[in-house]
C-alpha cells in the first residue's frame, strides 16, 4: 500500500504517524498526572478540595479521550489511500490554513483585549486576578518575541 502513495501522500503519512506518536506520549502524560493525583490524595493525603480534584481529572480525562479518538482517526486515515489524499489535500490546501491563520490572529486579539480588561478589573478586585493575567500577558509577549526572532531568521 505505502509503495502505491504519492511522494506527497508518504510524507504525509509520516508527519501522521509521528502526531500518532505524540498523542502516544501525551496519554502517557496524561495517565501519569492523574495516576500522581490519585495517589497523592489517597497515600500522601495531598490537601486538594473537590472541586479542583474533579476538574483535574476532568481535564486529564477529556484530553486523554480526545488523544485516543485522534489515534484512531489518524490510523483510519493512514490505512485508506483515499482518504489520506483527500485529508493531505484539505489540509494543506492553502485557503484553510489561510483562514486558519486569520482565525488564530483575531483570536490572539481577542484573547488579549480580554487579558487586559481581566487585569484591569483584577487589580480592583483580588491581586491574585491581576498577577494571573498580567503573567499570562507576558508569557503571551515573551514567547511572541521568541518565535517572531526565531522565524525571522529561519524564514
Amino acid at each position: 500500500m505505502k509503495k502505491n502513495l504519492s511522494k506527497a501522500d508518504r510524507e504525509y503519512r509520516r508527519k501522521l504517524k509521528r502526531m500518532s506518536i505524540f498523542y502516544v506520549v501525551a496519554i502517557i502524560f496524561m495517565l501519569a498526572c492523574s495516576g500522581i493525583l490519585l495517589i497523592g490524595i489517597n497515600r500522601y493525603v495531598l490537601k486538594i478540595n473537590d472541586r479542583a480534584l474533579g476538574f483535574l481529572l476532568g481535564l486529564f480525562i477529556s484530553l486523554t479521550t480526545i488523544f485516543v479518538i485522534n489515534i484512531f482517526r489518524n490510523r483510519r486515515t493512514m490505512n485508506d489511500p483515499e482518504k489520506l489524499k483527500q485529508h493531505r489535500i484539505t489540509h494543506t490546501d492553502e485557503r484553510n490554513i489561510e483562514i486558519g491563520s486569520r482565525a488564530m490572529y483575531f483570536t490572539t486579539y481577542v484573547m488579549i483585549f480580554v487579558l487586559v480588561i481581566l487585569a484591569m478589573i483584577g487589580s480592583f478586585v483580588s491581586q491574585q486576578l491581576m498577577y494571573t493575567a498580567s503573567g499570562l500577558m507576558n508569557v503571551f509577549l515573551i514567547s511572541y518575541l521568541i518565535f517572531y526572532f526565531y522565524f525571522k531568521k529561519k524564514l
